[in-house]
């Protein structure tokens, strides 16, 4: 399910620009990584696409409907969030947390299914099924907020902040997941700080610089070949990416 942005503005109060002309598009069946330092506006773009704030000017449409669309909702789309703070309930359980994102669906035998699927993806999860959600470390709690979006069956997945900070093998435990889910056929928009590991496992990748500007897009290549763009991320990006493999 295609993700479209089209000069999209993004204003907080009356002098605050946080979103600058973005344009990006997320093909059906893409890992398309977003990334820039902190304050870039990152955040900002996946909150407007999730209908959190509204744009001062643009459009967002997902299956080519506006999500400003009176009778557009994310979750009949098949939209799944995780959010930077994780969103957990922290007064539930793990297997709680997990069950609340099928809470809409009817199909017992599949939420089953999907529960076990879900487990064998993140042992930790079976490990501590009983456990309030509260005692998790933060590498468990985000391996529990994607699950717990994955119950949901999204035709597209947003991840924003996914890695932050996190010890460096639950990094790459998030990364392999994510690379997983992308063979498995889920559309995914990667907003992350981690640029050098975004751009090894995207198809494309988005780069913003403050405030709210997109910068350059493209393979691994194509950002290489970008000035502006290896002197904004301080490295060169062409020997990157799964175009370079």
């Amino acid at each position: 399910m295609d993700l479209v942005i089209e000069d999209l503005y993004v204003q907080y109060g009356s002098s605050v620009m946080a979103v600058q002309g973005a344009s990006l598009v997320v093909r059906d069946g893409e890992l398309v990584a977003l990334i820039g330092q902190n304050g870039a506006g990152k955040s900002t773009l996946m909150k407007a696409v999730m209908g959190w704030v509204s744009p001062h000017a643009g459009s967002i449409a997902i299956g080519g409907t506006s999500v400003r669309d009176r009778a557009f909702s994310h979750l009949d789309r098949g939209v799944a969030f995780v959010p930077e703070d994780r969103g957990i309930f922290s007064s539930l359980t793990v297997g709680e947390n997990l069950r609340l994102g099928a809470v809409r669906r009817r199909d017992k035998k599949a939420v089953a299914e999907d529960i076990e699927r879900e487990l064998e993806r993140f042992p930790v999860l079976r490990r501590y099924w009983g456990r309030g959600a509260s005692l998790l470390s933060g590498g468990e709690q985000q391996q529990l907020a994607i699950a717990r979006a994955m119950m949901l069956n999204p035709r597209l997945l947003l991840l924003d902040e996914p890695t932050l900070g996190l010890a460096p093998i639950i990094v790459d435990l998030i990364f392999d997941v994510i690379e997983q889910l992308r063979a498995e056929g889920v559309t995914i928009l990667l907003v992350e700080q981690n640029a050098v590991r975004s751009i090894e496992v995207a198809d494309r990748t988005y780069v913003v610089q403050a405030p709210g500007r997109i910068i350059g897009s493209g393979t691994a290549a194509e950002l290489g070949a970008s000035a502006a763009v290896v002197d904004y991320l301080g490295f060169e990006p062409t020997d990157l990416g799964r175009a370079a493999s």
